[in-house]
C-alpha cells in the first residue's frame, strides 16, 4: 500500500562498514547502509524489516547525497557525479563514499578512523509498505518496506534514535503487567501515522482510552484558599504527558479516527 510521504530515519553501527585506504587513491568509506530482511524494533511501537529491492528504482532516479551528522552545507558525496556509488545486491544497500580533499572531509575520515563517529544513518521517504498485525496483541506489528525514496546517508556521531527497544516498550506496561490503554493508544497512533490500517478492534482500544482518561481532563473548581502552581517537569512521571499534553493527543486521537469524546 501507498502513504503520506514522511522523511524517517534509521542507522546502523559501523560494523557494516570500513574505511578504504589505498596508495594514491583518496580514502573511501564502504559498506552497508541498509541491511534486507533484518527486523528491527522502532521506538517499541513497530517491528521493521526492508525488503529486497526496495532501493532499486531510487537508486537508478533520485539524486542522493552523503552528508555529515545530516548537515546539508557539509556534503562528503553524490551520486552525480560518482563521488557516491549506490546499489542492491543479496545483503542490502551497499554504499561507497569518497570523502573531499578538504578539511570538512578530511575531519570526517579521522573521526572515523579514531572511532569518535561509529554510526551511519540513511533519511528515506516510504513509497510501497506492507503491515502484518500479529494474532497476539502483545506482540508488536511488522511493517515491511517494500520501496522507499532515498534521499541521503550519513555518518553520525548520535543515531536516529538512541531509546533501547526495551525501555521503550516497557512504558506500554502498567507496574501489574497489564497494558497501559493511554500508551497502546499512543502506539496505534504512531502505527496509523506510517500508514498502518486501524481495525475496529484497534478503534475501539482508542476509543476506551479516550473514555478511561476523560476525567482528568475535565476543568474543575479550585478550592477556597488553595492555590497551587503548575506541575514541574521534573514531577512528572518519566514516560507519560502532563495532562494538558494527554488531553491534547487524545482530542487529536479523537478528531483523526471519529471517535466521541
Amino acid at each position: 500500500m501507498t502513504t503520506k510521504p514522511n522523511r524517517e530515519l534509521r542507522y546502523l553501527p559501523f560494523e557494516n562498514w570500513e574505511l578504504r585506504e589505498e596508495a594514491d587513491k583518496p580514502p573511501r568509506l564502504v559498506g552497508y547502509a541498509s541491511v534486507f530482511n533484518q527486523e528491527a524494533e522502532i521506538f517499541g511501537m513497530w517491528r521493521e524489516k526492508v525488503a529486497p529491492g526496495a532501493y532499486k528504482r531510487t537508486i537508478k532516479e533520485h539524486d542522493i547525497r552523503a552528508l555529515w551528522n545530516h548537515n546539508t552545507d557539509l556534503v562528503l558525496g553524490r551520486n552525480k557525479p560518482g563521488t557516491l556509488t549506490l546499489e542492491e545486491d543479496a545483503k542490502g544497500l551497499k554504499v561507497e563514499i569518497t570523502p573531499p580533499d578538504t578539511q570538512a572531509g578530511r575531519d570526517a575520515v579521522t573521526s572515523i578512523k579514531r572511532g569518535d563517529v561509529s554510526q551511519m544513518s540513511i533519511a528515506f521517504q516510504i513509497v510501497k509498505q506492507e503491515w502484518l498485525e500479529p494474532t497476539n496483541r502483545k506482540e508488536l506489528p511488522l511493517r515491511t518496506i517494500r520501496e522507499a525514496k532515498l534521499f541521503e546517508v550519513s555518518p553520525v556521531t548520535f543515531p536516529a534514535f538512541e531509546q533501547t527497544s526495551v525501555q521503550a516498550r516497557s512504558v506500554l506496561y502498567m507496574p501489574d503487567g497489564e497494558m497501559d490503554p493511554l500508551e497502546e493508544a499512543r502506539r496505534l497512533l504512531r502505527c496509523a501515522e506510517q500508514g498502518m490500517r486501524l481495525t475496529a478492534e484497534q478503534r475501539q482500544q482508542m476509543a476506551a482510552a479516550v473514555e478511561l482518561y476523560q476525567p482528568f481532563l475535565l476543568d474543575s473548581e479550585p478550592d477556597e484558599g488553595h492555590h497551587s502552581g503548575p506541575v514541574a517537569d521534573s514531577e512528572l512521571e518519566e514516560g507519560h504527558y502532563s495532562a494538558m499534553e494527554r488531553g491534547r493527543k487524545l482530542e487529536e486521537m479523537s478528531r483523526i479516527y471519529g471517535l466521541t469524546l
